[in-house]
C-alpha cells in the first residue's frame, strides 16, 4: 500500500466518521428532552392539602392538580407538541420549548400545540388518600367531588 492509499483510506474514513455522527446529532435533534415517569397511580396527599382555586404541579406524576368549586381534576404535564413540561406562568399554563399557552383547563391558546392538554384520572384510596393515575384518560367534564370542608 503506497502513501497516498493509505492518507486517501484514512480521509474517506474520517469524511464516514463525521458524516455518522452529524447524522446522530440530527436524529437526537428531533427527540424532546424529557423523560416521563409509568403512568400508573401515584399517592399525592389529602385533599385539603389543595384548596379551591389552586393549581398544583404534582411532580412525581408529571401532572397538574387543580381544584374549583365541583372538585379535583388533574391535566397531565405534556405538552401535546413535543411532550415538554410546560409552566404555570400567573394563569397561565407555557411550554418552554416553543411557546404554547394552555388555560388552567389545559385548553390551546396559542402556540404550536395541536391539541388541549389530557386529562388523568383522580381518585381516593382505601387509605383516604388521593392519587393520579395518567393510565386512565378522563374526558374534560370528569372532576373528583370533594366536600368544601375537605
Amino acid at each position: 500500500m503506497t502513501r497516498r492509499d493509505f492518507l486517501g483510506k484514512v480521509g474517506w474514513g474520517a469524511i464516514v466518521v463525521a458524516v455518522g455522527a452529524l447524522a446522530g446529532a440530527l436524529a437526537r435533534f428531533f427527540e424532546p428532552n424529557v423523560t416521563t415517569p409509568a403512568p400508573g397511580p401515584v399517592e399525592i396527599g389529602a385533599p385539603g392539602d389543595y384548596p379551591v382555586g389552586s393549581l398544583t404541579f404534582v411532580e412525581r406524576a408529571r401532572a397538574y392538580l387543580g381544584r374549583d368549586e365541583r372538585g379535583l381534576y388533574a391535566l397531565t404535564a405534556i405538552c401535546t407538541h413535543l411532550g415538554c413540561t410546560p409552566r404555570l406562568e400567573s394563569d397561565t399554563l407555557v411550554c418552554p420549548c416553543h411557546g404554547s399557552r394552555f388555560t388552567r383547563q389545559g385548553q390551546v391558546v396559542s402556540g404550536r400545540a395541536p391539541r388541549a392538554l389530557e386529562r388523568a384520572f383522580v381518585g381516593r384510596g382505601a387509605n383516604g388518600r388521593l392519587f393520579i393515575d395518567r393510565g386512565r384518560p378522563v374526558d374534560a367534564s370528569y372532576r373528583l367531588p370533594v366536600p368544601v370542608d375537605s
